[in-house]
């Protein structure tokens, strides 16, 4: 045996560091660790207790005993009298609650339903014996707190130290560590010793001694005791869910006359009404990556937690005014604030934005192209289904609709960004067409594709537009040849794509508001051709500089 795991040289270590790692606090083990039987336990301690419970090393509390409220009659004042009692110890209060079945032959840790509570903890569990509670901020981003399996209880340390100020309460950690050996396991470490360490934070002994009769390891080495965990009064009168009115950051909005950025809170009331405050694209991909939690749209960013007004109808940055800004928790305020931008020559409202947002008239469409095609998609495909009772693109499931809700125009100018927002769209598109629908009374062809049963649909109607099927291939063998399969630069068909879209690694950004911008135009073709009273179109040309306005 390690002669310092006899003298539990790494416990003592545990014990001086209260058993803090790395932000976080272990407040309950039970079971051996490597050879050493190991265990700790906590419970409160109310301070006009303290004095006292540290004047010796018991406990005052035992796992499997506390928790039990008690019904206690006594005599006072000549007569019985019976009163209930939450704990049966007077100045301490359980915190861990260890629990055993036997007719079950289960076990599992609870923890103070009164901790749960105030942090409003959401209670996270693959068993009873394995669980996480997570807090869940102003913006709905969610931290975990605390750590349960079935021998061990870890909290996150701040949110244990508020609890505790606001509680007014300290913390004791209560721990027992003992390991036995033979003459040859303890070697040169077994020097007999009984030692206490006393302060007005902690009181345990360390035992090193023979014990007779305990079969062939009677030698022992025993740490028992207790350290605490004290409250910081300077903290008691500070609650998590209390709102901090300076919490506000400043933007900029323009420049100083000097030529430095002008940055102004954006709760100003000198800056009170209609104040542009500009961001890059990127401020948007922690909210289109998350789209099971927020929904992005021209106008705003949505969610349980949070709701901003925003101009997201530009190509290249978003706008919000800045008193808007303080509908955010600071937070979020600290995220947009890292995207922020000066004003520059050109930048400024969309008309959609103007119309909507300022001028109140809901029947303009967005000037963003993304945000265009995606309510463009959704009216085409109702208003399909309406007219001809089945759907021309089929309804996205599972979590494709979700995928469709975050598709949006790259705001970076890389591979990964536009081959993920190329691939929702081809799959929201091309891959979507209800082909059985298409092709339905017509005779059947094998092996025949989508886009070849869409360019039938079209023909036996006599409608023939080359450069839309040209497009939508390419698309399609785009999407196979970058995204769907490994890239090889033997793919012909590949090869033909990126020709045809003059896709290079420096301008992935415009090509894909160019597939945007085309695949909206399918959408106002179809639309013309089959949903419009005054349709009739027969030939559409589609260029690779086309634009849409």
């Amino acid at each position: 045996m390690n002669e310092e795991l006899f003298r539990l040289r790494a416990q003592h270590v545990e014990i001086t560091k209260r058993f803090i790692n790395n932000g976080w606090i272990e407040v309950y083990r039970s079971g051996n660790d490597s050879e050493i039987e190991a265990g700790i336990y906590c419970c409160l301690v109310s301070p006009d207790n303290l004095n006292k419970y540290l004047e010796d090393r018991d406990w005052g509390i035992h796992w499997g005993s506390e928790g039990h409220p008690s019904v206690i009659t006594h005599f006072r004042d000549g007569g019985k009298v019976t009163e209930y009692f939450r704990f049966a110890e007077e100045g301490l209060e359980p915190f861990i609650y260890p629990k055993w079945f036997t007719h079950v032959k289960e076990r599992y840790v609870d923890v103070s339903q009164e901790f749960v509570n105030y942090f409003k903890l959401y209670e996270q569990a693959s068993s009873k014996q394995k669980r996480s509670y997570y807090f869940i901020d102003d913006s709905g981003d969610t931290e975990e707190v605390i750590h349960v399996t079935e021998r061990q209880v870890r909290i996150k340390l701040k949110f244990l130290n508020e609890y505790l100020a606001v509680r007014k309460m300290h913390l004791s950690l209560c721990f027992d560590f003992m390991i036995v050996t033979d003459e040859a396991g303890a070697g040169s470490a077994f020097i007999p010793k009984d030692e206490d360490f006393i302060s007005n934070s902690f009181h345990y002994n360390h035992l090193i001694r023979v014990v007779p009769g305990i079969g062939d390891k009677p030698l022992q080495s025993w740490i028992i005791g207790k350290t605490m965990l004290k409250f910081d009064a300077a903290k008691s009168g500070k609650f998590w869910f209390d709102l901090d009115e300076d919490a506000h950051e400043s933007f900029i909005i323009g420049y100083d006359d000097d030529g430095t950025e002008k940055l102004v809170r954006c709760d100003s009331e000198d800056y009170k009404f209609f104040t542009p405050v500009y961001f890059k694209k990127e401020v948007l991909n922690k909210y289109y990556d998350n789209p099971q939690k927020y929904e992005v749209d021209g106008f705003h960013i949505k969610s349980s937690f949070i709701s901003l007004k925003m101009d997201n109808n530009n190509t290249d940055y978003v706008m919000v005014f800045l008193n808007d800004l303080t509908m955010l928790p600071q937070k979020e305020q600290l995220h947009w604030k890292h995207h922020n931008i000066a004003p520059q020559t050109g930048m400024g409202m969309s008309g959609a934005y103007y119309d909507t947002m300022v001028l109140g008239n809901w029947a303009r469409d967005s000037d963003s192209v993304d945000v265009r095609f995606k309510a463009k998609y959704h009216r085409f495909n109702k208003k399909w289904f309406g007219k001809f009772g089945w759907h021309f693109y089929k309804e996205l499931t599972g979590s494709d609709p979700q995928h469709f809700s975050a598709l949006h125009l790259p705001s970076e100018n890389n591979v990964r960004a536009f081959c993920e927002q190329i691939l929702i769209l081809v799959k929201a598109t091309v891959d979507s067409l209800n082909e059985e629908m298409l092709v339905k009374g017509l005779s059947k062809i094998e092996n025949e594709k989508g886009i070849a049963k869409l360019e039938r649909f079209l023909d036996i109607r006599s409608i023939q537009i080359p450069d839309m099927i040209t497009f939508l291939r390419n698309l399609q063998d785009l999407r196979s040849g970058m995204m769907a399969h490994r890239f090889s630069k033997s793919n012909k068909n590949c090869q033909k794509a990126l020709t045809y879209f003059g896709l290079t690694e420096h301008n992935y950004r415009q090509v894909a508001q160019d597939i945007f911008i085309k695949s909206l135009f399918t959408l106002n073709t179809f639309s013309k051709l089959f949903l419009d009273e005054n349709g009739g179109i027969r030939r559409l040309r589609y260029s690779n500089n086309i634009r849409y306005r």
